[in-house]
């Protein structure tokens, strides 16, 4: 590696991980996301850990780990991929790698504390998670990919309405987005229109994806 991370052994999910740190602007694309890495750029991987950091905590807590526990897979995943960059720079999206280290390591670290017999029940591949899970886990990903791409007070109103739990408020939403409530309706359809053009860019049905995307986690 052409640089150091010292503070790496440490790294913690925390939702708000990085956001404060992006001081120059970082390739959305993953490939080149890696490369910048790989050129020295701190503040690329600063952004890789915060693009992905939601998708590897939530992959513990899926399998009932503790905080303490998840935090341990967060950490060990992260620092599998810092020394594995220079072999997974071709790969344009990092969502799959991600998530099968991950649900390995969750193995490994459930396995070795002794704390979760169910783990052999919900885990019959210690290699690969289920189809299903897998594909469901890499399309919230990049669902959240796309939200962060849309950015503004579309992604807010957009992640009020299909990613929070339990039925939206439209009078706390209106005015936590400084909106009024008649307003909510033709912003959603206007956000949407430039959501869905984003997720075909992307390769995905958009109505499909986001439905899927808001299953709780």
């Amino acid at each position: 590696m052409p640089w150091t991370l010292p503070w790496l052994g440490r790294l913690k999910y925390r939702p708000g991980l990085c956001q404060h740190l992006r001081s120059t602007p970082v390739p959305r694309n993953d490939l080149q996301l890696i490369q910048a890495c790989l050129a020295g750029r701190h503040d690329a991987w600063d952004e890789l850990v915060d693009r992905f950091k939601r998708l590897v905590y939530s992959i513990p807590r899926r399998y009932g780990f503790s905080d303490a526990d998840a935090d341990d897979v967060f950490q060990n995943v992260f620092i599998i991929l810092y020394r594995k960059l220079d072999t997974v720079r071709d790969h344009e999206r990092l969502a799959g790698w991600l998530i099968r280290t991950t649900h390995r390591e969750c193995y490994r670290v459930g396995k070795q504390s002794g704390r979760y017999v169910q783990l052999d029940e919900m885990i019959h591949d210690v290699g690969e998670p289920s189809e299903h899970d897998a594909g469901l886990w890499e399309r919230q990903q990049i669902v959240r990919q796309a939200l962060e791409e849309l950015g503004g007070r579309c992604q807010q109103l957009l992640t009020a309405l299909f990613l929070a739990t339990g039925t939206p408020n439209y009078e706390a939403m209106a005015d936590q987005l400084g909106m009024k409530v008649g307003s909510i309706g033709p912003t959603r359809a206007r956000c949407f229109e430039k959501m869905e053009k984003i997720l075909r860019k992307m390769g995905l049905d958009p109505e499909p994806e986001l439905e899927q995307a808001s299953e709780p986690e």
